[in-house]
């Protein structure tokens, strides 16, 4: 047997075909051929069978490797790609084909993360702008408010009832103070190297010497020290040692160094720029002529939904009036730094508009006086409280309205729940006798009676339905001018009894009783008119003189007032040149003038009112006294309300002036209590008007 040799043209082709692959690749596990090669001849002749076991070996090896890469170049390599193209293999770096697919993605990524920014870019800059620079100015800016000028309320001549005065308020703040100062030394303390820093720094602390701000406000440096309270030997770089340095306590935050001040002295200190002080400027409101108009004009009072705590008109008309005379408040926007300073104004948000002016009807001058009158009628006669006004028949301008006990309305403090009512617009009572003009005009209206018709009034007394109804006298037989100068009782029950049951209040509320007067006053009352039934006479009785009904002072002035214009009722007026509603007649002339001319028996000699006479004028009117209601039901037997309404010059009325006191305890009767106060207001204001006598003047005996 012979041996066989290698097959060397297929071991090397196989070499050849393998040097070729492993030129163009890496190599990872290098074949071993050489030592094989030498092996066999050292050996000398190989076993055929061993032979063809290598090569077996040898070319299931290549196979193997050739399947895995690691003889194949990379260009002719069938790459397995994992995830993201990432090759598996021998080779770590990629060839064209993997760079391209990177780059691809690479650049895929960069241009979604380039979108995202420009879609956050937009909504930041474009969609939701305004979102974020309101945020950012709310962080530099604030909106201020300018409070606006609240309106003057003055009298018919333009003389000033209500002012709002500018003032100021100077606060200083300790711990604001020391917290500058340390901070100040921190600075100075911690940039030796910034000399520039150090010497702007020293003379802000200079300027912060406290003698300066004693001297300016008026105040005790040493108190101004002791509140301050500096540390010198505190160590200023370390924030907790400084905290705990700082005021605290009560007065800490808050000292008031000027109170409602000028602005012009509020300007001497707030103009050193002095670190922890503070102005704030206001308006006040200021009343000239205070307790006469108290209740009239009302008062102010903290609105609870203004933010700022601004003030609002509560009563009167401050408050009937408030939209007119608060006017507008202004926005500006400032910028602001670190410590909520306001640096200056960049823009006017919305403008302010100052409050308008009121002008009323009032007469200050009467007002004073009849207020005066009131206050010394209600304490010689030792009354609970008196009140009057004065009306001008021809426009029905309310002239006087005025009300004792009174308050000072620049002091609130002296206010109570009595002394502010407008008892002439918000007291409802039972008027008494002063109703019986309107008893009369009601019998001349039906046609039964005349000017001189007469009514038998014997014996002094009436008895209906269980109750007896007097006069003070025996009168007889009587015409209506007597009833009125008398106040019959008796006379007047008998007229209402004769007419229908409605007749007496038909007419009561043709004058305006029972409904608001059109001053339409805040809390003004309405009274109250009830008509009576057929049965009801006693009702229909009382009703005729008085009592069963309520109304208001305000009622009885208007009422009157038709009457003294010639059955013409002109709808009272507060406001100047307020022309809203128009005027209406409710009774003709000549019964209305007929009445005026019976009332002035009433003031003349043999009437109840004669102290209410003024000499030169004929002087028409009625008294009034009622007894005063007990709430635990009935009558009080020893307490009266006393009225007294009347007109002047009664030939041709110009003014009417009514005016009441309750519960006098020095006289009883209206002649004597109230009437010498019409007397005394209404003597002063024809002077003041000017009106001609209308009737000679008495001359006295030497």
């Amino acid at each position: 047997m012979s041996d066989k040799k290698p097959n060397t043209n297929n071991s090397k082709a196989a070499s050849k075909n393998t040097s070729k692959k492993a030129a163009s690749g890496k190599v990872i596990k290098p074949l071993r051929r050489t030592n094989a090669a030498k092996s066999g001849q050292a050996g000398g002749k190989s076993d055929p069978k061993a032979t063809n076991s290598r090569k077996e070996r040898l070319f299931g090896r290549l196979k193997k490797d050739d399947e895995q890469g690691a003889y194949t170049s990379v260009k002719n390599q069938k790459s397995k790609r994992g995830f993201l193209g990432k090759a598996s293999g021998a080779s770590s770096r990629g060839g064209f084909e993997q760079d391209k697919n990177r780059f691809r993605m690479i650049w895929v990524i960069s241009l979604v993360i380039l979108g995202l920014l420009i879609a956050r870019a937009y909504y930041l800059q474009v969609a939701n702008a305004q979102f974020y620079q309101d945020k950012g100015n709310e962080l530099i800016t604030s909106v201020r408010t300018q409070k606006s000028y609240r309106g003057m309320i003055t009298d018919r001549n333009d003389l000033p009832l209500a002012i709002s005065a500018p003032l100021a308020t100077v606060t200083f703040s300790p711990h604001d103070y020391a917290r500058e100062y340390y901070e100040l030394k921190r600075i100075i303390l911690t940039n030796p190297d910034s000399p520039k820093l150090v010497a702007r720094m020293q003379k802000r602390l200079d300027n912060m010497d406290l003698t300066k701000l004693a001297a300016a406000a008026n105040i005790s440096v040493d108190e101004l020290k002791k509140v301050t309270a500096i540390d010198t030997s505190v160590d200023v770089t370390d924030e907790e040692a400084v905290k705990a340095a700082l005021p605290k306590g009560a007065g800490s935050h808050y000292l008031p160094l000027l109170n409602k001040v000028t602005p012009e002295i509020a300007q001497s200190v707030s103009s050193l720029d002095f670190p922890g002080v503070y102005e704030k400027n206001f308006f006040q409101r200021y009343y000239p002529q205070p307790q006469p108009n108290s209740q009239l004009l009302g008062f102010m009072g903290q609105n609870s939904t203004d933010p700022e705590g601004g003030y609002e008109g509560r009563a009167g008309i401050e408050h009937q009036y408030e939209t007119d005379l608060s006017g507008s408040d202004g926005k500006v926007l400032v910028l602001k730094d670190a410590k909520q300073n306001s640096l200056k104004e960049l823009k006017q948000i919305e403008p302010e508009i100052a409050g308008k002016d009121v002008a009323l009807t009032i007469d200050s001058r009467l007002q004073y006086l009849l207020y005066k009158e009131l206050e010394k009628a209600g304490r010689v006669q030792k009354a609970r409280w008196s009140t009057g006004m004065i009306v001008d028949v021809q426009t029905g301008e309310v002239l006087a309205l005025s009300t004792w006990p009174s308050f000072n309305s620049n002091n609130l403090n002296e206010m109570t729940g009595e002394n502010q009512r407008n008892r002439a617009l918000l007291d409802v009572f039972e008027p008494g006798s002063v109703m019986k003009p309107f008893t009369v005009a009601t019998a001349l209206d039906s046609g039964k009676y005349t000017t001189t018709s007469l009514i038998d009034t014997n014996p002094g007394s009436i008895r209906v339905r269980g109750y007896t109804i007097r006069d003070h006298n025996n009168l007889g037989r009587i015409n209506l001018a007597t009833l009125l100068q008398k106040s019959s009782n008796v006379a007047s029950t008998k007229i209402a009894l004769s007419l229908p049951p409605e007749a007496i209040t038909n007419m009561q509320r043709q004058f305006g009783f029972g409904k608001k007067t059109p001053l339409q006053f805040p809390g003004e009352g309405s009274g109250l008119i009830v008509t009576p039934k057929e049965k009801e006479t006693s009702r229909r009785a009382t009703v005729s003189y008085g009592y069963g009904l309520q109304v208001t002072l305000a009622q009885v002035a208007q009422a009157y007032s038709a009457l003294a214009a010639g059955g013409v009722m002109h709808p009272l007026t507060l406001i100047k040149d307020d022309k809203t509603k128009p005027s209406k007649r409710i009774m003709a002339h000549e019964q209305a003038m007929s009445i005026v001319q019976m009332m002035e028996s009433v003031t003349e000699t043999g009437g109840t009112a004669k102290a209410a006479a003024i000499d030169g004028y004929r002087v028409a009117g009625k008294t009034g006294t009622s007894r005063r209601i007990n709430p635990e039901g009935g009558y009080y037997s020893d307490q009266y309300r006393n009225v007294f309404a009347g007109m002047v010059p009664a030939s041709n009325p110009r003014l009417v002036g009514v005016m009441l006191i309750e519960d006098p305890r020095g006289q009883m009767y209206a002649g004597l209590t109230v009437a010498p106060v019409f007397h005394n207001v209404m003597k002063e204001a024809l002077r003041l008007y000017n009106v001609p006598l209308d009737k000679p003047l008495e001359t006295k005996a030497k």
